[in-house]
């Protein structure tokens, strides 16, 4: 995790093939960072190859937390299919969608 000279934000950064077991600790590691009371969060997904529907839940469940302590949770994706899953599923119209990690610490 990463913190920004401002306003301290977190960077999550998953690499390779996602799995089932990643969804859980995607939670995990999303709730540790509520108990520590971030609500500025990047998970960088760039590097990421394939991402099941069940790390859909997790990242909008917690994008809603983030909003509602006036926080923001941002995705930095550049694959044509993980994009795909965010447009089918409607998830890019609740999580903002960036296509390069400074773009997203950006606005921050």
């Amino acid at each position: 995790m990463k913190f920004g000279v401002k306003n301290p934000v977190a960077i999550l950064s998953f690499v390779g093939k996602e799995k089932l077991s990643d969804a859980f600790q995607l939670e995990e590691r999303l709730s540790e960072l509520n108990t520590q009371k971030q609500y500025k969060i990047i998970v960088d997904l760039t590097d990421v190859e394939h991402m099941s529907s069940a790390t859909l839940g997790p990242l909008a469940h917690f994008a809603e937390r983030c909003r509602a302590h006036h926080g923001e949770l941002r995705l930095v994706i550049t694959s044509e299919r993980i994009l795909h899953l965010m447009r089918v599923t409607m998830q890019d119209k609740i999580i903002e969608i960036y296509s390069s990690l400074e773009e997203a610490q950006e606005d921050f």
